[in-house]
């Protein structure tokens, strides 16, 4: 048995705080996406909130 495994995955991701709501994130070669809350949140509506984007990991 191999002390090592045979593959390693190493995923990158940058996130950039733009307001006190809204995020930047940065992966890989791709254009940025912006995490926000709704209005009712504080937050501006600029883009999906990070519990939508989880949830939306969870159905890819």
């Amino acid at each position: 048995m191999k002390d090592t495994p045979e593959y390693i995955v190493v995923n990158r991701v940058r996130g950039e705080m733009v307001t006190h709501s809204a995020s930047k994130i940065h992966i890989r070669h791709l254009e940025p996406v912006v995490s926000d809350e709704p209005p009712s949140r504080g937050g501006e509506d600029r883009g999906p909130s990070p519990l939508e984007y989880i949830l939306a990991a969870l159905c890819a």
